[in-house]
């Protein structure tokens, strides 16, 4: 299997991976140059010389990979003294492993103008993308970028199972007339980020409704809403910029307000 075919595979799928290259070597070493391809359950493609160093390499990729950063890896074919991998071979190498994470998922719970429009920024953003709703119509797949998986379901309740959700998703819910559906499903669910598209009016109604249901008020300190920074904006293209501008702010950890502001407070 060609290791840059699986890569691409695997980015397709979403899925992470690391690429582990020879950079430098010394001495006597399975191998001079070569390239190996990292699966996150430690599964591999390709390999740089097989071995003690090669699983040490597959050791420090799956390390790398759940702290999600890259690293360089120098091990010496000797049994003792620094950087040792446990062999005999008597030269050294160096190994620099790339990290290819997934991309943050965003959810969109409705396909509807507003949905429709962010779904378009975000598709420019590096999100891996996902829209559903119960009406076909509003799954029109002219209507969303290619990229962009399409989940239909008889009910929202339905939808959302159907996306599997994960605690690091991003989702957000901006149904037609269905939104507390949705809601009632996700607000016991832990994510990166749960929003809700409403007016003031509606999530003050809805707050109140599900303390009266007994929804504990962990859960309900998760939502957010109203959502979006206060830009004004009232077309679905200005209100996808506002309220990607507050999950970029969650996504990239950043404290927000105005560039400006953050300069005179220096």
């Amino acid at each position: 299997m060609n290791i840059f075919a699986e890569a691409a595979r695997l980015e397709e799928q979403n899925r992470s991976f690391a690429l582990a290259e020879i950079v430098e070597c010394r001495g006597s070493t399975p191998r001079h140059t070569a390239r190996m391809l990292i699966r996150e359950e430690g599964s591999i493609v390709g390999t740089i010389g097989g071995g003690m160093v090669e699983r040490k390499v597959i050791d420090e990729a799956l390390e790398a990979l759940r702290e999600k950063v890259s690293r360089m890896f120098h091990g010496r074919m000797a049994r003792g003294g620094g950087d040792a991998v446990g062999s005999d071979c008597g030269g050294a190498m160096s190994v620099w492993i790339s990290v290819h994470c997934q991309r943050p998922r965003l959810l969109l719970i409705g396909g509807g103008h507003v949905n429709c429009a962010i779904a378009h920024a975000a598709a420019q953003l590096d999100f891996d993308i996902c829209v559903g709703d119960i009406y076909y119509g509003s799954l029109n797949p002219d209507n969303f970028p290619a990229s962009v998986r399409l989940v239909h379901g008889t009910s929202f309740r339905e939808v959302v199972d159907a996306m599997a959700i994960q605690p690091q998703d991003f989702v957000l819910i901006a149904t037609n007339n269905q939104d507390r559906e949705a809601l009632d499903r996700l607000i016991v669910q832990p994510v990166a980020w749960l929003g809700l598209l409403a007016s003031r009016r509606k999530v003050q109604v809805f707050l109140r409704q599900m303390r009266e249901n007994g929804v504990p008020e962990a859960d309900i300190g998760r939502l957010r809403a109203p959502i979006g920074y206060d830009i004004g904006a009232e077309t679905p293209n200005e209100i996808a910029i506002s309220v990607l501008a507050e999950i970029l702010q969650v996504k990239n950890g950043a404290s927000g307000g105005l560039m400006t502001h953050l300069r005179e407070g220096e």
